[in-house]
């Protein structure tokens, strides 16, 4: 199967995202790689909720809707551009950053549990246990949010950034009993699991094959649920390795029916 969509790219709007990442780059980036469709998820942050991190604070709605007012001005046949968010899991409030209002503002959301190095208490980071805990605990908080149904896809579900050690390592303590209750639920909420290209740059097919995502993604399959593809992309680099989600969708099987409705 080819994916012919990427609904996860930052752009220089993300204040993580490099001054290549521009509209101009991912309009010529699709048709080199035969993508119809492209969902612009930069962070976002809800200055109506108290207590917000200050990284996601740095993006008001004021701030990423210069980007819609960009996307509007693109005219490229074939090509569909989206103007949505990667929004965060608020820890006191044990919510979705992101009110209702704010939500309704968007074309799609995503949402990590996984980005615990900014989320989640310091003492957790190598206590492999409570790292675990932690996101479990922050997924099953994001399904059960006052604005789950606004969340198109959980995004790079417990493959953690910046640690100090290999992120496999807590995929893999994960018993498929945990993800068949999470999973489960994540389909019965018609939220789409997104498969996070990102993780497989410069592996082989075999590696990627053999990898531990590979598990997680065939119980999140078996259970229901429905996916969307992404690159997680902040420059005019990350997409070098694109081509490994249509390595990804065959490996699992995935028919057009398996793809959540945004992307078909």
């Amino acid at each position: 199967m080819k994916i012919t969509h990427d609904f996860h790219v930052h752009t220089h709007y993300s204040i993580c995202g490099q001054d290549s990442a521009t509209v101009e780059h991912y309009v010529a980036t699709a048709k080199k790689l035969g993508l119809k469709k492209i969902g612009f998820s930069d962070h976002f942050g809800d200055g109506n909720i108290p207590g917000a991190r200050g990284f996601y604070r740095a993006h008001p709605f004021e701030h990423n809707a210069q980007l819609k007012a960009e996307l509007a001005k693109v005219n490229e046949p074939g090509l569909q551009l989206y103007f949505g968010c990667e929004t965060e899991y608020h820890t006191p409030r044990r919510e979705v950053a992101i009110t209702e209002a704010e939500a309704e503002k968007f074309d799609f959301i995503v949402v990590p549990n996984s980005h615990t190095h900014m989320i989640m208490p310091k003492e957790y980071i190598t206590n492999y246990d409570k790292h675990v805990e932690f996101m479990v605990q922050a997924y099953e908080d994001i399904l059960n949010s006052k604005v789950s149904r606004y969340i198109t896809a959980m995004a790079h579900q417990f493959d953690v950034c910046l640690m100090p050690f290999d992120p496999k390592i807590l995929i893999e303590m994960i018993p498929d009993d945990t993800f068949k209750r999470l999973f489960d639920k994540t389909a019965e909420k018609n939220i789409a699991f997104e498969i996070n290209v990102a993780y497989s740059k410069n592996m082989t097919p075999q590696q990627i094959a053999d990898d531990c995502h590979m598990r997680m993604f065939s119980l999140a399959k078996d259970y229901g649920c429905k996916f969307t593809f992404g690159s997680d992309s902040h420059d005019n680099k990350q997409h070098d390795f694109y081509p490994n989600a249509d390595i990804i969708a065959n490996l699992l099987g995935l028919k057009e029916d398996d793809l959540a409705p945004i992307c078909r």
